[in-house]
């Protein structure tokens, strides 16, 4: 069975991310040509892209925000966090895209109307290479998203799971 990497567009991108000395840009256009795949507006979901006009411009959300949008209510069920290929295997740089993902998830608790106990859930990408987390309402914090004991997926490798995985997080927040 195929799955993403057999539209040859988004296989494109991937192959933009494998290059040497790719940026964060070819993490964030493969993300921006998949998600709306997975969380479509015809099930009322909004994605938003942080833009950072300069590179050297402090990041002040994280890369991706998505939202289910009913009725004019806006909840945000997931964030994403980008990260340039090369520090796929550093633990030092996961352990920062985490607590960069933990800081943003507290921030939109503060968002008016947003559900202090609604799980939400955030994914860091590095390079290729992607976790997924959930924002445990109670006590505040990321923790490996159910079944993926902290297992880091790669986009090719492991399409079935990334796939799998998205789509259950789509019917969890749709609403």
């Amino acid at each position: 069975m195929s799955y993403y990497l057999a539209d040859s567009i988004q296989k494109w991108y991937y192959d933009q991310i494998q290059k040497p000395h790719s940026i964060e840009n070819a993490v964030d256009i493969f993300w921006a040509n998949l998600l709306p795949d997975y969380f479509k507006k015809s099930l009322k979901f909004g994605i938003e892209q942080e833009s950072r006009v300069l590179p050297e411009v402090i990041k002040n959300r994280a890369d991706w925000t998505i939202r289910c949008i009913r009725n004019g209510d806006r909840k945000m069920v997931a964030l994403m966090e980008d990260k340039r290929k090369g520090k796929e295997f550093s633990a030092a740089e996961w352990a920062e895209a985490l607590d960069q993902l933990t800081y943003y998830l507290m921030l939109v608790r503060t968002e008016e109307d947003q559900d202090l106990d609604q799980t939400l859930y955030g994914i860091v990408n590095i390079g290729t290479h992607t976790r997924f987390y959930q924002f445990d309402p109670s006590t505040q914090e990321c923790i490996d998203y159910p079944g993926t004991n902290g297992r880091i997926f790669e986009l090719k490798n492991d399409e079935k799971e990334i796939h799998d995985m998205l789509n259950e997080l789509v019917a969890k927040t749709v609403h």
